[in-house]
């Protein structure tokens, strides 16, 4: 970055930031300046006694980014070392103390060294941020390529928010979509763990959450685009989380939820992708077709080989549950039913396993699995919780393949002909800016 680069951005931030801070409430712009108090509440911009006098206010935030004065005494950069002029303290900073903070500055000290460059930079951090009017969301990847595409989609969604505001947005959009279509365009089986880290620093709350996806998510990406029952697959878990209101508008972007599936929260209370395609597989909600009902179970099975390097044998124990299924006592529906509601205990499921032994074994009928078989399913342990998951929708397939009737719901005609029509539609939505509506 030479001095004219600098010159050129800090223009744009005093240019745009003066803008949103004098605009109208009822404006589209003053949508920017709720983000920019979202991050600097403080701040000349976003204080509730700034000016209201644009020209008065660009001279104001232009001092914040003038070049340091290497006259006065320097000291080096809190954020990169180089020789600094001037202080900064939370007013001016992202993500620094709030005023239910006070004094924690060492006495006699004004605030933190920060040089042009990263004064400029903090400021710029909105527009290469996914940004919501309260809180923005940064990526980090071990990949220049995926956090270079992530920053360029947002930036122009930044310019999309200044002149029409959120609403000029199309609802549904997420971070995560924007940040797998940045792994996506990685190339194939590249490993690259992503980090997205969400923030909000006001005056009341201030928070920060943190979600994570596995080196292998770009090469599991690559397997699902490359094959066609992959691709099926995941397009029904998109079609399965799209939501409308009544009035037919778009409430939840089935292509944005079903990337969250591939985030894992620091504090452990995301949905995983396995457990959003067992809730579909076993659900009673939904009735799928043989080629369907394949299609999830495979890309499950993928994604714990891929993802989580799981790749157990499980159609023995399996068969065990589908062989009682059909032909234990009682009907084929009531034992599914009692099979699902133990299908994730392991306690309950050890004893459903010893169940359908004892009457597969009464019965006269061979048992393809014994408790050695079981052991890695009711134990708690690493991975037992997602191969309980892999179980029921090998149990489920086995049934389906078999022919065995275990619902009388039937998908009606015109549903599978439209389901048809919607899996046509590429992956991770129809291009990527199909959220940000016409320019």
């Amino acid at each position: 970055m030479t001095e004219t680069d600098l010159d050129t951005v800090a223009s744009r931030l005093v240019d745009d930031v003066s803008a949103a801070a004098v605009a109208a409430k009822d404006s589209p712009a003053y949508d920017w300046w709720k983000v920019l108090f979202a991050l600097y509440p403080n701040s000349k911009a976003t204080h509730s006694k700034r000016p209201r006098d644009r020209a008065v206010l660009k001279v104001a935030v232009a001092e914040m980014f003038t070049a340091d004065d290497m006259r006065a005494p320097t000291r080096p950069c809190t954020f990169c070392g180089t020789s600094a002029s001037a202080v900064w303290a939370k007013s001016t900073l992202p993500m620094f103390d709030t005023n239910k903070a006070l004094n924690t500055l060492p006495p006699g000290v004004e605030g933190w060294p920060v040089c042009r460059g990263c004064r400029i930079a903090a400021w710029a951090l909105p527009y290469g941020a996914w940004v919501t009017a309260g809180s923005a969301t940064v990526l980090s990847c071990e990949e220049e390529g995926a956090e270079r595409s992530f920053v360029a989609r947002n930036v122009r969604r930044a310019r999309r928010i200044m002149h029409l505001g959120f609403s000029g947005l199309h609802a549904g959009a997420r971070a995560e979509l924007v940040a797998v279509r940045a792994m996506r365009s990685l190339r194939a089986g590249l490993p690259a763990p992503s980090t997205l880290w969400s923030f909000k620093n006001d005056n009341q709350e201030p928070w920060l959450r943190v979600s994570r996806t596995r080196r292998a998510v770009p090469a599991f990406l690559a397997t699902v685009e490359g094959n066609a029952e992959l691709r099926r697959g995941w397009r029904l878990v998109e079609v399965a989380l799209t939501r409308h209101d009544k009035s037919g508008e778009l409430v939840a972007s089935g292509p944005a939820e079903a990337a969250r599936l591939l985030f894992e929260a620091e504090d452990g209370r995301s949905r995983s992708l396995l457990s959003q395609l067992h809730h579909l597989l076993a659900g009673p909600e939904r009735c799928w077709s043989t080629r369907n009902r394949a299609a999830l179970t495979r890309l499950a099975f993928i994604y714990a080989e891929e993802v989580l390097g799981m790749n157990p044998d499980l159609k023995p124990v399996a068969t065990v549950v589908a062989d009682w299924i059909e032909h234990g006592s009682g009907n084929p529906r009531g034992r599914l039913a009692e099979y699902r509601n133990v299908a994730l205990s392991d306690y309950k499921l050890g004893a459903l396993l010893m169940q359908a032994h004892f009457r597969l074994t009464l019965d006269g009928r061979p048992v393809a699995a014994g408790p050695e078989d079981w052991r890695p399913l009711i134990q708690q342990r690493p991975r037992a919780w997602e191969q309980r998951m892999l179980l029921a929708a090998t149990v489920l397939q086995i049934l389906q393949e078999r022919g065995v009737a275990v619902s009388d719901a039937r998908a009606e005609a015109d549903e599978e002909a439209r389901t048809e029509q919607l899996l046509e539609r590429p992956l991770l939505g129809l291009d990527e800016d199909d959220e940000m509506g016409a320019v």
